[in-house]
């Protein structure tokens, strides 16, 4: 297609969708209406039936993905010392606890600290900030929890970062270590307050009475997509973005945005097509995940059941866009660098392409970038840059406001001029990616070994 015409398309979906967004519509329903999404929930599976719904009456046929997790919920959890219950908030997967036992203080909960405790550890309950110890090779909180399980410890309880007595739903799951799924003992969440006054505590020697009660349960969930066919047959692309949330909040930002901008950019392309009269020569599939709050269980399940002959040319995840505006795409592999610039250059937007170092474990694209295939998310997460308001994230305050819809809309605006020119282009300009399952299995071992090590002078 011409470049004339291409400016017209352009033209048209910029103004077109600035005044017919339903990004506010879709984040009262979502996120007040509906709320929080816990996967299997009964909020979650109305807002997968609700997008379902509104995708196709907006002339998108969609479809659900049913399957089975595994999957909990927390009835009770508490920390009491001194007859005063303190802030808590039980980590992914904390079993059943009930216990009363001393502190110890193991400051950062590295090795060297669960070292110099020399043998004090068995049988007390560790208490150490998440963060990293500053000036030191890192360790991740994976291996700290790990090393520390192995010192004897029966518990851990690691104080949050943020300062207000705020407490995140944290994990301690490295998604590049399948041996970190489960956690080796119970972990509760404190207040980076509190975590204060249990030092106190331990250096008395003091007990703490630590209760969590948990069901573990087995129980179906959906994915929702929706497809715009090509021409081509079995040539396709993805965009994706999860539509559950962690329990007790609704998720504004994590992962409000992104399904929404998943839901939106298919309407705006649609439209687009509709519009022009423009037939793609490579089919996009729009997919709204669930269960990624549950160690990405719908992706790793969308991606085995559906990719292990035909893989997408290209995934685009979508997940806490109201982080920063857009500044480019992250791929984890090199091999489409310079032709998604090319094609990111002639929005003319000043946006970069950037390959990362390691492959970034942290959300949907994870299991897509595992099975070889070219994955990316937008460069706005966990980046220079970002609004203060995204450090609600995991936590009731994540509320609808948290979205920022003048954002939102330029992201759906520039993901569809973006998609209109990636399905246009014939599959033989594409650059073929090389990459076999094994050769990206070593690359996660590599990363593991040193994705945390400092930067040193050369």
């Amino acid at each position: 297609m011409d470049i004339k015409k291409i400016n017209e398309i352009d033209q048209w979906i910029i103004g077109n969708y600035w005044i017919n967004s339903e990004i506010e519509e879709l984040n009262e329903k979502l996120s007040i209406d509906i709320g929080s999404r816990w996967a299997t929930s009964e909020n979650e599976r109305e807002a997968a039936n609700y997008i379902m719904s509104h995708w196709e009456d907006n002339y998108l046929k969609s479809f659900k993905e049913n399957f089975n997790i595994k999957n909990y919920k927390f009835n009770l959890w508490t920390i009491e010392v001194d007859w005063t219950k303190l802030d808590s908030y039980p980590y992914d997967i904390c079993p059943s606890t009930k216990l009363n036992n001393q502190l110890i203080d193991l400051g950062y909960g590295t090795k060297r600290e669960a070292d110099d405790s020399k043998g004090k550890i068995k049988d007390k309950v560790a208490i150490i900030f998440r963060k990293h110890e500053p000036f030191t090779e890192q360790e991740t909180i994976s291996k700290r929890v790990e090393y520390i399980a192995k010192k004897g410890a029966v518990a851990i309880i690691i104080g949050d970062p943020k300062i207000g007595r705020r407490m995140e739903y944290s994990s301690v799951w490295d998604t590049r270590d399948p041996n970190s799924i489960n956690p080796p003992l119970p972990i509760i969440n404190t207040s980076h307050e509190h975590l204060l006054l249990l030092k106190k505590y331990a250096i008395l020697e003091h007990d703490v009475k630590i209760e969590v009660q948990t069901d573990f349960y087995e129980a179906t969930t959906s994915n929702v997509i929706t497809e715009i066919p090509g021409s081509i047959e079995d040539e396709f692309i993805v965009m994706c973005g999860h539509h559950d949330t962690v329990f007790d909040t609704p998720g504004g930002n994590d992962n409000t945005s992104g399904a929404i901008s998943v839901i939106e950019t298919a309407k705006s392309i649609k439209r687009t097509f509709d519009k022009f009269n423009i037939t793609p020569k490579i089919g996009i599939r729009f997919v709204t995940l669930s269960a990624e709050e549950q160690r990405l269980q719908g992706s790793f399940h969308h991606v085995n059941n559906n990719y292990k002959k035909l893989k997408p040319r290209f995934v685009l995840n979508c997940d806490e866009l109201s982080t920063g505006n857009l500044k480019g795409i992250v791929l984890g592999f090199p091999h489409l660098r310079n032709f998604l610039q090319s094609q990111i250059d002639s929005l003319n937007e000043n946006l970069k392409i950037h390959v990362m170092s390691q492959l970034d474990g942290h959300s949907d694209h994870f299991p897509f970038l595992e099975a070889g295939i070219d994955a990316s998310h937008p460069w706005r997460w966990r980046y220079h840059g970002r609004y203060p308001t995204c450090e609600y994230h995991h936590e009731e305050p994540d509320t609808f406001d948290k979205l920022i819809v003048k954002d939102l809309k330029y992201y759906v605006t520039s993901f569809t001029r973006l998609f209109t020119r990636l399905c246009l282009t014939d599959p033989k300009d594409w650059p073929k990616n090389k990459l076999t399952k094994k050769m990206i299995r070593s690359r996660l071992d590599l990363s593991l070994i040193h994705i945390w090590r400092c930067r040193r002078a050369i």
